[in-house]
């Protein structure tokens, strides 16, 4: 009886677990299914199709109706707020699509909407495959491309022209940091897929930038790897490089060294200080980020700084796409206020 007992009282208790995280996961569900909506607006793609973007696809039909956000309803919607660009990091999407890795930007948009933000003032496309929809592996060797970098540039030009707005703010998590930073720059990309010329710098018309769980250093894991994964390459990848002058743990080095021969790209990237990514600069990352791994450190420096950044937000308990996911309010925060 006392075993039979005992048996009826786990059971009991591994019933209301499974109870318990059932509802925690409709919850999340309804949640996602009551969230923003895209794709962009008929009105946007009207636009777009009457000023030379209509083969750009920024409506990303092909990964459903979460592809992309944002644009007026109608002509006479007003754009009173500085509209707001979000992009997101490899394999993900602009909105919601599939757990874990493609969660979008619907917590954000949805709490910016919250904040009296119309859609006219928030906009979101997705780049490269995504989790779920085309070859995953694909976008992993198609990073830093020219192809996507473009499509990255086009977007924000074409969200600045239809807006008529001075400036805009850009929140970028993850790869999606490095690559909006380049596509601010301007310039003359080598990439895997070819060179190419994005233009001049466009850091006069941003006025936040938020980077978000950013390699902008590259990645440690990368440091004996510099041809295979293909995304560690030392062209346009997340190469560290081999060795940091006298230094050679590339994640805990023994004292200061300065970071040179990396990945041609991001060492471009982060040696043009003439041209400012933005008004106001922020970084945020986490210490205990699954991807970044070792604290997120990069040759004795935290791999998300951001070259003359004006502030930074460090937590001690986020994973790397909860730092995308839980942090709109400093998210809103650092493009309202100015603040971290």
């Amino acid at each position: 009886p006392h075993d039979l007992s005992c048996a009826i009282s786990l059971t009991r208790q591994s019933t209301m677990r499974l109870l318990i995280s059932f509802l925690l996961l409709s919850s999340t569900v309804s949640a996602q299914k009551i969230g923003p909506k895209g794709p962009i607006t008929s009105h946007f793609q009207d636009w777009l199709v009457a000023n030379g973007y209509e083969t750009d696809n920024f409506e990303r039909s092909d990964v459903g109706g979460n592809g992309s956000f944002g644009g007026k309803q109608k002509n006479s919607d007003k754009i009173e707020k500085e509209p707001v660009i979000f992009i997101h990091g490899n394999g993900d999407t602009a909105l919601y699509a599939q757990a874990p890795l493609a969660t979008g930007w619907s917590r954000s948009i949805q709490y910016f909407l919250e904040q009296n933000y119309t859609q006219g003032e928030i906009y979101a496309t997705t780049w490269g495959d995504a989790w779920g929809s085309g070859n995953i592996l694909d976008t992993y060797s198609t990073m830093h491309t020219c192809a996507n970098l473009i499509t990255l540039r086009r977007f924000i030009e074409a969200v600045l022209k239809y807006t008529k707005a001075p400036k805009v703010d850009i929140i970028a998590h993850s790869l999606g940091v490095p690559i909006a930073r380049r596509v601010i720059k301007g310039g003359t990309i080598i990439g895997t897929d070819g060179n190419c010329t994005l233009g001049p710098p466009l850091g006069s018309r941003v006025d936040t930038f938020l980077g978000i769980a950013g390699p902008n250093y590259g990645l440690c894991v990368c440091q004996m790897a510099q041809t295979f994964p293909s995304w560690c390459n030392a062209l346009d990848g997340l190469y560290p490089g081999y060795t940091c002058q006298d230094q050679v743990l590339c994640a805990y080095t023994s004292s200061s060294c300065k970071q040179e021969n990396y990945s041609n790209f991001l060492e471009r990237l982060n040696n043009d200080t003439k041209n400012r990514e933005a008004d106001h600069i922020f970084a945020m990352w986490s210490d205990v980020d699954e991807v970044l791994l070792f604290r997120g450190m990069t040759w004795g420096k935290p791999t998300s700084r951001i070259p003359n950044m004006n502030g930074r937000w460090i937590s001690d308990r986020n994973s790397h796409t909860a730092m995308k996911d839980l942090t709109e309010l400093r998210q809103y925060e650092a493009v309202v206020h100015h603040s971290i």
